[in-house]
C-alpha cells in the first residue's frame, strides 16, 4: 500500500504535465502533433522502449479511420520511407472488422499485436506491412480507443521495441489516462477549428456581401442620376400640357395627364431619395452646423407645404409654446428636409378636415420638435420598420384615394441626418385611427460642439442633399 502511493502520485503528475503541454494551444494541427510527441519526448518514454505513436480519427462521412499525426522519431521516419502508401492516405474502412483499430473502437478496449498487418489491412498487403515494421524495428503495438463521453472518436497506436510483458503497471496506467486527455484535447481542438473555419467563411461571405452592396449602391447612384434629368423634363412637359399651353384638353385627356403627372412626381421623389441615401451611406454627406431657430425654420417649411395642405383641406398649425426656446445645433438645410419628410408623412395619413400640429419642448438640453396629426395612426407591429429603408406602413388615406404611396425612404433619410447631428427620432401612436406623433431631438447650440463637428469634417467638401417636394 505504501509503495503504490508514490507511483500513483507520479502518474498524476506526469498526466498533469502532459495535459498542460497538449492543451496549451487550441490549434488542431499543433494539438494532434503534441499528442504523439508528448509522451515520447517530454516524459522520456523513448528510454522505456516506445518508438512510434500514431493518432487516427474517425471520419464519420467517409466511414473510415484516417491517419492524423505521427511522432517525430527516427523509427517513424524509417517507417514512412518504407511505406508503399503515404501516411495521410492510409484510411481504414470501418467495415474491415478484422483490423485491430476497428476492433478497438467496436469493442472499446485495447488490442495488442506483433504483426502490423493487423493495423494496415486492407490498405497494405501483408508483405508491405511487414516491410514497414521491419524498417522501424517495432516488436509490439498496442491500440487504445480514444473515447469522449462514451463515444469513440479514434485510436492511439503505441509501438515499442519490447514486448507487452515488459510494460510496468505505471506505463499501462499512464497510457490509459493519457488516452482520456487526448479525447478531450482532440474534441476541443476540432471544435475550435470548426469555429475558426465558420468564422473565416462568414468573413469571406460578409466581404462579398459588402462588395455586392457597394456595387449595388454605385449602380443605384448612377441609375438615379441618369433617370433624374429625363424624369424632370417629363414632369415639366406634363405640367405645361395640364396648364393648357399646348391647347385645350378634354376632361378625359386631362384625367390621364394628371395621373401621369402624379406618377412622374412620385418617381422623381423616389430617384431623389435613392440619390440621398447613396450619398449618405457612402459617407459623402456632411453637415454644416450652425445656430438654428427651429420655430422660424418650421414656419418656413409650412409656407412651402401650405398649398398641398389646403388642397387636402388640412390645417397646419405651429405652436411655439410660452417658453422661449434656445437655438439648436443643426444644419438648417438638412433639418428642413427632415421637417418636409415628417409633415409630408402626416399629409399622406390624415383625412380631409384633419389637423397637423408642430410643437416644441425643451428637455435635458435638447429641443424636441414634434409633428402630430389626427390621421390614420399606426399599429404597434408597424413601429419597428418605420425608420428602415423601404419601411412602408399601410393605411395612408392618400394612398388609398390617389395611389400615391411613398417609398418609406424619407424617415430613413431623416434618421440618418439627425444621427449626424447627434439627435434622435422616434414615433408614437395609440393605434389605428388615433393619429400619430413623430418627434426628433437636437442639442441646444453650443459653440464648442459646433467647432468639434467642423474639426471632425475638416478638409471634407460637404455634399448637399436633394430636397423633397410635397406635390
Amino acid at each position: 500500500m505504501e509503495s503504490s502511493a508514490p507511483q500513483t502520485k507520479k502518474i498524476i503528475e506526469a498526466l498533469w504535465r502532459l495535459q498542460n503541454i497538449i492543451l496549451e494551444t487550441l490549434d488542431f494541427k499543433t494539438v494532434v502533433q503534441r499528442i504523439v510527441d508528448g509522451l515520447l519526448l517530454e516524459l522520456g518514454y523513448l528510454d522505456l522502449g516506445y518508438r512510434i505513436i500514431v493518432l487516427s480519427l474517425l471520419d464519420e462521412d467517409k466511414k473510415v479511420l484516417r491517419r492524423i499525426s505521427l511522432s517525430q522519431t527516427a523509427e517513424a521516419e524509417r517507417a514512412l520511407k518504407a511505406s508503399a502508401v503515404p501516411f495521410h492516405d492510409i484510411e481504414i474502412p470501418l467495415d474491415c472488422s478484422d483490423n485491430f483499430m476497428v476492433k478497438a473502437i467496436a469493442q472499446n478496449k485495447p488490442y495488442i499485436t506483433h504483426n502490423w498487418t493487423d493495423l494496415f489491412k486492407p490498405v497494405l498487403k501483408p508483405e508491405q506491412a511487414f516491410e514497414n515494421q521491419t524498417a522501424s524495428g517495432i516488436k509490439t503495438s498496442i491500440v487504445y480507443p480514444v473515447v469522449v463521453r462514451d463515444k469513440p472518436i479514434g485510436v492511439l497506436i503505441f509501438s515499442m521495441v519490447k514486448s507487452e510483458n515488459e510494460m510496468t503497471d505505471d506505463e499501462k496506467n499512464l497510457i490509459l489516462g493519457f488516452t482520456e486527455i487526448v479525447g478531450l484535447a482532440v474534441q476541443n481542438a476540432k471544435l475550435y477549428s470548426s469555429i475558426e473555419k465558420i468564422s473565416e467563411e462568414l468573413k469571406v461571405a460578409n466581404d462579398k456581401l459588402k462588395e455586392l452592396d457597394k456595387k449595388k449602391d454605385e449602380f443605384v447612384s448612377v441609375a438615379s442620376h441618369e433617370l433624374r434629368t429625363p424624369m424632370t423634363a417629363i414632369r415639366s412637359y406634363l405640367w405645361l400640357a395640364l396648364e393648357g399651353r399646348g391647347g385645350e384638353l378634354t376632361a378625359k385627356q386631362k384625367y390621364y395627364l394628371d395621373r401621369s403627372y402624379l406618377s412622374t412626381v412620385r418617381l422623381i421623389k423616389l430617384v431623389n431619395d435613392m440619390l440621398n441615401i447613396s450619398r449618405i451611406e457612402s459617407g459623402r454627406v456632411y453637415v454644416e452646423p450652425s445656430s438654428v431657430d427651429m420655430v422660424k425654420l418650421a414656419n418656413e417649411v409650412i409656407s412651402e407645404v401650405k398649398p398641398r395642405a389646403d388642397e387636402q383641406k388640412l390645417q397646419i398649425i405651429v405652436e411655439p409654446g410660452d417658453q422661449k426656446l434656445p437655438e439648436v445645433l443643426a444644419d438648417s438645410d438638412k433639418i428642413k428636409e427632415v421637417l418636409i419628410n415628417l409633415i409630408g408623412n402626416s399629409l399622406k395619413f390624415t383625412y380631409a378636415g384633419g389637423t397637423i400640429k408642430i410643437t416644441f419642448t425643451l428637455k435635458d438640453g435638447m429641443v424636441i420638435t414634434s409633428v402630430t396629426d389626427n390621421g390614420e395612426g399606426m399599429a404597434q407591429e408597424d413601429m419597428p420598420k418605420l425608420f428602415q429603408k423601404f419601411g412602408l406602413v399601410s393605411g395612408s388615406y392618400v394612398t388609398n384615394q390617389m395611389a400615391a404611396q411613398g417609398t418609406g425612404l424619407g424617415l430613413y433619410i431623416s434618421r440618418s441626418i439627425l444621427e449626424m447631428l447627434g439627435g434622435k427620432i422616434w414615433a408614437q401612436s395609440e393605434g389605428k385611427g388615433h393619429g400619430s406623433t413623430f418627434s426628433f431631438s437636437l442639442k441646444t447650440f453650443n459653440a464648442a460642439d459646433c467647432e468639434a463637428i467642423k474639426t471632425a469634417q475638416a478638409g471634407k467638401e460637404p455634399v448637399g442633399i436633394i430636397h423633397s417636394s410635397i406635390d
